[in-house]
C-alpha cells in the first residue's frame, strides 16, 4: 500500500485527530484514514441524492417531447453559462 507523509499540520488539528484516535480507539493513521473515508463516503451519499433528485423531478415533470439537437446544444451551453456564473460568484 502507498504511504503519504503529511507536513505542516496545525497543530490544532493535530490536536483533534490526537483525541478522536483516542476516542475511537484508533491509532491516529486508522483515524485519518476512517476520516478520509468518511468524507468521501459523504460525497457520494450528497451526489447520489442530488441524482435521484433529478431522476425523481424528471419523471413528475410530465410529457415531453426529444429536443432536437440545435436545442439540445442550446440547453447545454445555457447550462455550462450558469454554472460559470454561480462559480464566479462563489469565487467573488
Amino acid at each position: 500500500m502507498p504511504d503519504l507523509p503529511l507536513r505542516n499540520i496545525p497543530l490544532e488539528l493535530y490536536s483533534r485527530l490526537q483525541a478522536s484516535a483516542v476516542e475511537h480507539f484508533r491509532s491516529l493513521n486508522q483515524e485519518v484514514l476512517a476520516r478520509l473515508n468518511r468524507s468521501f463516503d459523504a460525497e457520494e451519499a450528497k451526489m447520489s441524492a442530488l441524482h435521484a433528485r433529478w431522476v425523481h423531478e424528471a419523471l413528475t415533470s410530465g410529457d415531453s417531447t426529444p429536443l432536437k439537437p440545435e436545442e439540445l446544444d442550446q440547453a447545454f451551453a445555457k447550462g455550462i453559462t450558469r454554472a460559470k456564473a454561480r462559480k464566479s460568484a462563489k469565487a467573488a
